[in-house]
């Protein structure tokens, strides 16, 4: 029996549609929901170096963040309570309003869209939203290519979500389903 394209135009649309239902079911279950964008100071090099600085920059922020959630992260106490996120490379898109020429320039407009999960069981006090507002210094600062992070809570429309963070991986095979950043690494970190 051949195997799968699994990098075909199909396979692609169907794989983040099952990411938007993983979403939904998630946020049904009560994890709080949001669009990850995170934007990069110029990086050199091929698009190929561009994207593994970028993951490695979403996996600093990933790293930085679980810290602020949990005392201890690996303890079996937080087992299936970690945050998830699932991220991809994008590039802008003609839309109605306008980018800032130093956006689109930066990097060919190469980004990082994501959703991110947020348990609700967590040491945080406040909101997600509110942490990365008053604390954003611990995330960007001059000496990583991290430049702007932005999250908007996911209310509804969570497929709509899901098709919009991941519409470079969905139309340009060159990217294709190993441009996903899947956070954290392991299936059973994610339950």
């Amino acid at each position: 029996m051949p195997m799968p394209d699994t990098n075909s135009y199909t396979t692609r649309k169907s794989y983040i549609e099952a990411w938007g239902r993983y979403f939904e079911e998630k946020m049904d279950a009560g994890w709080e929901g949001h669009l990850i964008t995170l934007m990069f100071k110029h990086i050199p090099g091929s698009e190929a170096a561009k994207l593994r600085v970028m993951e490695w920059e979403l996996e600093r922020v990933y790293a930085t963040l679980l810290t602020r959630l949990f005392r201890r992260p690996n303890a079996p106490r937080n087992y299936g309570k970690l945050p998830i996120i699932v991220a991809a490379p994008d590039y802008p898109v003609a839309k109605r309003e306008k980018h800032l020429l130093s956006e689109v320039r930066v990097n060919d407009g190469l980004h990082f869209h994501g959703v991110a999960l947020f348990h609700p069981e967590r040491r945080l006090v406040g909101s997600i939203h509110d942490h990365f507002d008053e604390n954003l210094h611990l995330y960007i600062h001059g000496e990583h290519p991290l430049l702007q992070l932005h999250l908007t809570r996911i209310e509804n429309r969570t497929s709509y979500v899901a098709d919009y963070g991941y519409k470079t991986v969905q139309r340009r095979a060159a990217i294709g389903l190993d441009g996903f950043v899947i956070l954290p690494r392991t299936s059973g970190e994610m339950r």
